[in-house]
Parts: C-alpha cells; sequence; structure tokens
C-alpha cells in the first residue's frame, strides 16, 4: 500500500487587506477617467432624482426606479450623492481626488462636510476664493 499525504485545497482563497504605504500628497495618483465620470454621472444623475421629487413631479424613489429600470435602493443612493460637499463635488469635477475614491465610497455620505473628508482619509482641499 502507497500512502501519499494529501491535503484539499480550500474552496476560498485567504484575503487580506493591503493598506497603502503612507505618501506625500503630491505622489497620489488621480482618479480614472473612467471612474471620474461615472462618479459624476451618478452625482447629475442623483441631483435630478431629488429635484423631482422635491418639485412633485415624480410619486418618489420606487417610481424613478420603475422608470429607470433599477432597484429603489441605488436610486436612493444615487440621491445621497446630491448631499456631497461642494468641494469634494468640484475636486472630482476637476479631477483631483486621488484614486481608489469612487462612487462605493462616496455612497451614503455623511452629512457634515468635514465628516466626508475625513471618511475618506483625505485632508479638506477648500477651493480658492476669488475676489
Amino acid at each position: 500500500m502507497i500512502s501519499v499525504p494529501w491535503t484539499p485545497t480550500p474552496l476560498r482563497r485567504a484575503r487580506d487587506i493591503i493598506l497603502p504605504a503612507p505618501q506625500n500628497a503630491a505622489d497620489r495618483r488621480p482618479i480614472r477617467a473612467e471612474t471620474r465620470a461615472t462618479l459624476l454621472r451618478a452625482i447629475a444623475s442623483g441631483r435630478r432624482w431629488l429635484e423631482e421629487i422635491v418639485s412633485g413631479t415624480v410619486a418618489g424613489p420606487a417610481a424613478i426606479a420603475t422608470r429607470e429600470g433599477c432597484s429603489p435602493r441605488r436610486v436612493t443612493m444615487l440621491i445621497s450623492l446630491t448631499f456631497l460637499s461642494p468641494d469634494l463635488v468640484k475636486a472630482a469635477v476637476e479631477g483631483r481626488l486621488p484614486r481608489g475614491v469612487g462612487l462605493a465610497r462616496l455612497v451614503d455620505p455623511p452629512l457634515a462636510w468635514a465628516e466626508q473628508w475625513r471618511m475618506l482619509g483625505l485632508a479638506q482641499q477648500s477651493s480658492p476664493k476669488s475676489p
């Protein structure tokens, strides 16, 4: 009789969270163009849908979800993007957000604008005021 040591391979691989090395703000790579476009499209949709609900042209998120062919949860998630800090939206438009900040990280943000920046692990970048 021949004996061969064998153990079955696990069904799931072990996954670890790898944190990036600390970097200077100048060393960060900018958000990907596709991610930026998706994020801006989602913010625009959320703002449009919120305006429709506030003005009374639609009954609520369920009506928008039916019209758009998505879930009511998606509608409410995108509507939550309307409460993002104006400086955060401006940074997204200008492509100044770092890579890794996208739609999934910005959905359901805290209402306090400073907390939104802190949630992302970023220093608040206020836009220069024009005279």
